[in-house]
């Protein structure tokens, strides 16, 4: 009989405590301004906790109806940021949580489910700025380490079956000409070159689609999905249009006007046919991506690996058709791919027509049209890898020729390490809310366990490609060359490219989450000031005579450097917060800044 009088009288005391705790704190506040709850002394946190459990469970134990409430968010947000034991910036999800238990005790539990339903679909709830953040119970689980790999490995899949595709073109056609081999690589380079003006459009869809599908937002999926082939389709059309039209100028640029250009611009043209499978089936992969679906992508990679084999071996080795041949398979193989793709967006709803689109397809283009920005980023990594081979090249003899080799390997390591962006890009986007003036915020310390189990997944793989380069370089370089002076400087150079490729998958990661909280800024001056500073590195490795050291030097300070920044632009390292903290600490060591009053 006294238990509910008794525990108002508690939820009461303690109601009084905190009050006049607050108020002795911040007494220019008046007793109706709530915002006193924007500071305070960390400490109180727990008399706050207690409050609001007996609140709960007032609710739980006493209602009429014995209504079984669902427990309240977590309210010990690390959004709070907490300089020598205070809190300057409300917990807005603590406060949701609140004035949602207010609701339910001041109202009959006959209408309390109504007006809570009614709550948390018209609120919002709003920081300073007037942007609109996410509750706590809206964001995803913590993805675990076995659900990262599940995404990990088949989207290994799609990363390396470009190269064997590739792979298996040049060895069919090794066979038939080496003229045609030798054409083999310029023609390749320019139509793999070809659809990456348009990559800005997969980037988008995996962001805006991994949000809409955290959010359980169908409508937005499927005209994110629409409005991003559409793009895609009438962007493929226009640049196979114009491959199509200048495949011999631009094959002369790459070969001359010797025995190679004719090869060239035969293969250009063919696979110029397939551009718009090529623009549409990264689209789709990348939205597949968005939902955390990496197996479909991969089915349909190795169907076209398949089907590119076969049809080298029809129109290669069979009709005896050579570098045609392989262009007209691989030219196949990519539009079945395509296919099978928007086939099976079809069917999972992704590209049905809503009745908003009159009225949110303009929106969604800008938004699409937002990530062009990461062009830059492209041109300046394509610059990058090309510069550095230019001055291998300058090398001559033997240092070519070992540069061509560990290169070869390295990159392989390097296309298994680019799949942590893909998982940035799945899995953190959800983390992002849009503010009122169209800017992003993105809620880094919610975020932080899955940023952290994501950062376990890719030091696995820099750990494994890291073991793979010195296993096939140091123990199997006399495989890949018969040379023993190559194979001497190869594993002299081996340290170089195990310390680049332990910095590389970490960079990429990174750079995923920035493009998650779409910092375009932050990544073009970041990239602009790398592209200077390897300028730099190829002048001073061609008048110093660094050799492969010099080469692969700016290898490693383009990967390690991009994992400093990243992590700053990010979030992860805050060396502000931290260089403030220890002259805070040193000041109130000298007695000159007054400890926070104790209780």
């Amino acid at each position: 009989m006294l238990r509910k009088p008794l525990t108002y009288f508690s939820v009461g005391a303690q109601t009084s405590f905190l009050t006049i705790r607050y108020r002795t704190l911040l007494p220019h506040r008046s007793d109706t301004d709530t915002s006193y709850l924007q500071r305070g002394n960390t400490s109180m946190r727990a008399p706050l906790l207690v409050l609001l459990a007996k609140l709960y469970f007032v609710d739980a134990f006493h209602s009429p109806a014995r209504q079984q409430w669902k427990p309240l968010p977590k309210l010990v947000h690390r959004e709070s940021i907490r300089r020598r034991g205070r809190i300057t910036k409300i917990n807005p999800i603590a406060d949701h949580a609140i004035r949602k238990k207010i609701l339910q005790l001041t109202t009959t539990p006959a209408d309390t489910n109504e007006k809570i339903d009614a709550y948390n679909k018209h609120s919002t709830l709003s920081n300073s700025t007037g942007s609109t953040i996410a509750t706590k119970a809206e964001y995803p689980d913590t993805p675990t380490f076995q659900e990262c790999l599940a995404f990990l490995i088949p989207a290994l899949g799609i990363y390396i079956c470009s190269p064997l595709m590739s792979l298996i073109d040049a060895s069919f056609i090794g066979r038939a000409s080496s003229l045609e081999l030798a054409a083999l690589g310029p023609a390749s380079s320019i139509s793999d070159s070809a659809p990456l003006p348009l990559l800005f459009l997969s980037i988008a869809s995996t962001n805006l689609i991994a949000k809409s599908f955290a959010q359980n937002d169908q409508d937005s999926l499927a005209r994110v999905s629409r409005t991003a082939v559409g793009m895609g389709s009438i962007g493929g059309v226009i640049l196979a249009a114009v491959l199509y039209a200048l495949a011999n100028p631009i094959s002369s640029l790459y070969c001359g006007s010797g025995d190679l250009l004719s090869p060239c611009a035969k293969y250009v043209a063919i696979r110029a046919l397939a551009l718009p499978a090529v623009v549409i089936t990264t689209i789709a992969q990348a939205i597949c991506i968005g939902t955390k679906d990496t197996k479909t992508p991969m089915i349909s990679v190795a169907l076209a690996g398949v089907l590119n084999l076969l049809g080298d071996f029809f129109l290669v080795k069979g009709l005896r058709q050579g570098i045609a041949g392989a262009a007209w398979a691989t030219t196949m193989s990519q539009w079945m791919s395509a296919g099978l793709l928007v086939r099976v967006l079809t069917q999972r709803g992704f590209l049905k027509r809503g009745n908003k689109d009159d009225n949110t397809t303009g929106a969604t283009m800008k938004q699409l049209l937002s990530f062009i920005p990461f062009l830059f980023v492209m041109t300046v990594k394509i610059g990058w890898h090309n510069s550095c081979s230019a001055t291998a090249a300058s090398l001559g003899g033997v240092r070519a020729a070992a540069h061509t080799a560990v290169l070869s390997v390295a990159m392989v390591c390097m296309v298994l390490g680019d799949v942590g962006s893909s998982l940035s890009q799945a899995f953190l986007p959800a983390f992002a809310s849009t503010t009122e003036n169209g800017g992003t915020m993105f809620d880094m310390e919610a975020a932080m366990p899955t940023m952290k189990q994501l950062l376990k997944c890719t030091l696995s793989i820099s750990a494994t490609v890291m073991s793979l380069a010195s296993v096939i370089i140091g123990i199997f370089g006399g495989k890949i060359t018969s040379d023993p002076l190559v194979v001497a400087e190869m594993r002299k150079t081996l340290p170089w490219i195990v310390a680049t490729l332990s910095f590389h998958a970490s960079a990429v990661t990174l750079e995923g989450l920035l493009l998650s909280r779409k910092n375009f800024r932050g990544l073009a001056v970041n990239y602009a000031l790398l592209a200077v500073t390897v300028a730099v590195c190829q002048i001073a490795t061609r008048q110093f005579n660094l050799g492969l050291a010099g080469v692969w030097g700016c290898y490693l300070w383009f990967c390690s450097s991009r994992v400093v920044t990243f992590s700053i632009l990010g979030g992860l390292l805050r060396p502000r917060e931290w260089l403030s903290k220890r002259w805070r600490s040193k000041k109130e060591g000298l007695g000159q800044v007054p400890a926070p009053p104790p209780l």
